[in-house]
């Protein structure tokens, strides 16, 4: 499926073949905390946690960029009811559940 409102989502063809090893920077709180995590066995390392949480994020930045091209292409946007709805259902606050555009 293509993201027609946020192309920049979709990664060229052949992205994604391999992993790569990016730097990230967490903050040493964060990186005790997941460590627990895999001590624990909730995550198999710190790279498959972090993996998981990126992915996670992307599939809602996509879904969100998703939604709101449904709702340009309708002409109209949800209204206040309908986002306060959506918000306490994901469980998200105004900022963190809007997408980029």
């Amino acid at each position: 499926m293509t993201d027609r409102a946020n192309s920049s989502l979709n990664p060229p063809a052949g992205a994604g073949a391999g992993p790569t090893r990016p730097s990230v920077t967490l903050s040493g709180s964060q990186l005790e905390q997941i460590r627990r995590l895999v001590a624990v066995g909730r995550a198999s390392s710190v790279d498959e946690y972090v993996a998981a949480a990126v992915a996670e994020r992307l599939e809602r930045d996509r879904s969100l960029s998703e939604l709101q091209d449904l709702f340009e292409r309708k002409g109209h946007a949800p209204s206040a009811e309908h986002l306060a709805w959506a918000r306490e259902k994901l469980g998200v606050d105004d900022k963190e559940g809007e997408a980029d555009t």
